[in-house]
């Protein structure tokens, strides 16, 4: 009991820092000013990434994103999963996402190119698509959810969930969830704060393709 409870501990310790090697090498998080109101021709794929890939990625895509560094690798034990980190597609070649000790903010697709891979709703309309966009779009600004990396460890280190209300703050994870579900597709239903491995696992959600 001793030794679950210090990696309960470790791992709460660890979840709090795990995305920090997702921020820009000077160890800051790259977020911009706030924008609103996208326009339809916004929701064209990435030229760039199209060419480099051949796929095309689209506005409302999820960004699934893996590490190997130590902090991963204990990250990765602890969920269960090769992914810790969650973005999601804006427009072309810009991303939303949050992480410890900053806000919700945008960041450039390129930044995760080589340790991520991109993943679609097939059954998403345009107008669904914008829903999401328009969602996470208002969320820039918002907190990190500490008490919420405290609740995810309960539930993977110790097996125990509790009625919790998050407020306007998020995860990462959480944050894309809630922004499909703004648009009437809940891609991980039987879990109420989805994490990255949730939403890997999700039979609505596609690989489409790895960075490069």
């Amino acid at each position: 009991m001793v030794k679950k409870l210090s990696l309960f501990v470790a791992g709460l310790l660890l979840l709090s820092i795990c995305t920090f090697s997702h921020t820009s090498p000077h160890g800051k998080n790259l977020s911009i000013h706030i924008k609103k109101g996208i326009n339809i021709n916004d929701l064209a794929g990435s030229t760039e990434f199209k060419n480099r890939t051949g796929k095309e990625i689209r506005p409302g895509d999820i960004i699934l994103v893996y590490g190997s560094t130590w902090i991963d690798q204990v990250i990765k034990k602890i969920i269960r999963s090769d992914y810790t980190h969650v973005a999601g597609v804006v427009k072309s070649n810009e991303v939303i996402d949050i992480l410890p000790f900053t806000q919700a903010g945008y960041k450039n697709l390129r930044l995760f190119a080589g340790k991520a891979d991109v993943f679609t709703c097939d059954t998403l309309t345009d107008d669904q698509r914008r829903k999401i966009v328009d969602y996470v779009n208002r969320k820039v600004g918002t907190s990190y959810n500490y008490w919420l990396v405290v609740w995810e460890g309960c539930r993977y280190l110790l097996n125990w969930q509790w009625p919790y209300k998050t407020g306007k703050s998020g995860l990462c994870s959480t944050l894309w969830a809630d922004a499909y579900r703004e648009a009437g597709v809940d891609l991980c239903p039987e879990a109420i704060f989805p994490s990255p491995r949730d939403l890997a696992d999700s039979r609505l959600l596609r690989k489409v393709c790895g960075l490069k």
